[in-house]
């Protein structure tokens, strides 16, 4: 095969200069790597939780009803938070608690007693039990 020209060696594949093995070698790593920082981003990842507000309503000087959605997935426990504050934002009412949700989307409500008339109230987070 040594009489063969140079052209041919290259279209069958007979030129296997050391700077094309390292070239392939190089791009055949690069390949593993982006799979395994993709992997990466799936592999022990629970369910997301979203929490969105969806709105408070001051019931009286002593309460305030807030209403949320939160998307996940059933059977994961959650806790969560709430606060409600006053015209000068500061905090006249809270609460924690940990439930389990029973569908992946659920809306609920919460009544949050209040030290004095509130101005709003929210759902600060709900996020897995470990």
């Amino acid at each position: 095969m040594a009489d063969l020209p140079d052209e041919m060696k290259d279209r069958y594949g007979l030129n296997r200069s050391p700077a094309k093995i390292i070239g392939y070698l190089l791009v055949a790593f690069a390949v593993v790597i982006a799979a395994v920082a993709i992997a990466m981003q799936f592999i022990g990842r629970g369910p997301t939780i979203e929490l969105h507000n969806t709105g408070h309503t001051v019931q009286s000087n002593s309460a305030v009803l807030i209403t949320y959605t939160v998307h996940g997935e059933a059977g994961v426990e959650l806790e969560c938070s709430a606060t409600a504050v006053n015209d000068d934002f500061a905090e006249v009412g809270a609460k924690e608690w940990t439930w389990t949700m029973e569908k992946d989307t659920e809306t609920r409500a919460l009544t949050l007693a209040t030290s004095e008339r509130a101005a709003s109230g929210s759902i600060e987070y709900c996020s897995r039990v470990p």
